[in-house]
């Protein structure tokens, strides 16, 4: 998988709660769920806007192999919401852990709640940001620069999971449709303002109308009656 993209880690079969689960970032599941095999597939049913989908749905991809039930987080957000990943844990009493890179800006993070935040590392522009708690064992001999390459991925697959499962042939990636509310806001900000749009351009048009010029019949210049 490419170095631009996020995953998060619920410890634990979380499949048959995946819409409580997702419920907890503020997303509301649509009841579409699609299986898809190979990257290729993953790629087109998680990329947005989606085509004949609404623009305000979104789509994770999930794999659960034995230990933890990844999410593919095309959007880059859920890992970095501390509050929610939190929140989530201490509901569901599971160990959260999930990183986001997009390796050509110099930007990774990673972070590991129990349920609270156990471990932090969020670096942009290549300088560090937060570096909370003590490094886990599984960053052992991993640079910083190496962290912005793959460090990020290697820790994971150290962790018990490996991102090319999602590419694996026989695994089955389960693809979730979901409400996401920022971009349901967006969309009706958008459609708002393009109702007041048209409802000012047409309230000009009347007022054009209404206010239409005299046509006045003019007299040369040497008639005075």
């Amino acid at each position: 998988m490419s170095a631009n993209h996020s995953l998060i880690l619920f410890a634990g079969n979380m499949v048959s709660q995946l819409p409580s689960l997702f419920a907890c970032f503020g997303y509301r599941t649509t009841g579409t769920v699609e299986i898809a095999k190979g990257l290729p597939q993953i790629w087109e049913y998680t990329n947005w806007p989606r085509r004949s989908r609404p623009y305000n749905v979104v789509h994770k991809a999930v794999l659960y192999n034995g230990t933890w039930t990844a999410v593919l987080d095309r959007e880059m957000t859920m890992i970095l919401d501390q509050e929610k990943c939190t929140t989530c844990a201490s509901q569901f009493n599971i160990a959260i852990f999930g990183y986001m890179i997009e390796s050509v800006s110099g930007t990774c993070a990673l972070y590991l709640y129990s349920p609270e935040k156990v471990r932090g590392l969020n670096i942009q522009n290549f300088e560090i940001l937060e570096d909370f708690g003590d490094p886990l064992p599984q960053e052992v001999g991993i640079t910083t620069e190496e962290m912005l390459a793959d460090g990020t991925m290697r820790i994971s697959r150290r962790m018990g999971f490996s991102d090319s499962l999602f590419a694996h042939p026989t695994s089955k990636v389960l693809i979730v449709g979901m409400e996401d509310p920022a971009r349901t806001q967006t969309h009706k900000q958008s459609s708002t303002s393009h109702k007041q749009s048209n409802t000012s351009t047409h309230k000009q048009n009347k007022r054009a109308e209404i206010a239409q010029p005299v046509h006045r019949i003019e007299k040369p210049w040497w008639k005075l009656w």
